[in-house]
C-alpha cells in the first residue's frame, strides 16, 4: 500500500501538489480526477519515483520509497508514461517484451518464460491482431494499450499509469 504523507512537490516557489494523509489500499483499482495542473501527473511520477517529493513521507508498504533499490522497485512497481516515446522499428510484441527488463537487465535475454509471458498478456487484452505491427504504426490509443502490456507483462504489484483517453479499457472489461 502507498502511504502519503503531507507529501508536497513544489518547483521553487509554486507547490505542484500538496497533500494531507492519502493511503492508496492495495487490490483496489484507484483513480485520479481532476482539472488539468492539479497535480494528477505529478503525484504519479512520484508514486513511480520519476520525481522526489520537496517534503513529506512516501512510503509502499510500510518502506520510504528511497529505501528500495532500483531493480527492486521496478520490479514492484511499473510506471506507464503518458506519452510514450518513439519506438521506430519495434514491434508490440516487442515493446510488450521490454516489461522483462527488471528481470534480466539489459545484456539479459528472455527465454521461454519471458515469450510465454509476453503471449499472455497479449491473448488476455485481446490485442493479438496488433503484436507483429510496428508500434510507430499504431493509433494513439493502441499505442498506450500496447504500452499498458508493458506493466502487464511484469505481473507487478502495482502499476501507475497515466492515460487521457481509456476507450480501449471498456473493450477489454466487456470480453
Amino acid at each position: 500500500m502507498f502511504t502519503l504523507d503531507h507529501l508536497r512537490f513544489a518547483l521553487g516557489q509554486r507547490c505542484l501538489l500538496e497533500t494531507q494523509a492519502l493511503d492508496f489500499i492495495p487490490g483496489q483499482v484507484h483513480g485520479l480526477i481532476g482539472h488539468n495542473g492539479s497535480g494528477k501527473s505529478t503525484l504519479l511520477k512520484l508514486l513511480a519515483r520519476q520525481m522526489t517529493p520537496t517534503s513529506g513521507s512516501l512510503s509502499l508498504d510500510d518502506r520510504p520509497l528511497a529505501d528500495f533499490g532500483n531493480r527492486e522497485f521496478a520490479r514492484t512497481v511499473a510506471y506507464l508514461p503518458q506519452h510514450l516515446p518513439a519506438a521506430d522499428t519495434l514491434t508490440g510484441r516487442e515493446l510488450v517484451g521490454f516489461g522483462r527488463y527488471p528481470w534480466h537487465g539489459l545484456l539479459g535475454r528472455p527465454g521461454a518464460e519471458d515469450e510465454a509471458a509476453i503471449d499472455r498478456a497479449i491473448a488476455l487484452t485481446h490485442t493479438e491482431a496488433f503484436a507483429d505491427q510496428q508500434v510507430d504504426t499504431l493509433s494513439g490509443g493502441e499505442r498506450s494499450a500496447y504500452g499498458w502490456r508493458c506493466c502487464w507483462r511484469r505481473a507487478v504489484a502495482i502499476c501507475c499509469w497515466m492515460n487521457r483517453s481509456p476507450h480501449w479499457i471498456s473493450r477489454i472489461r466487456s470480453r
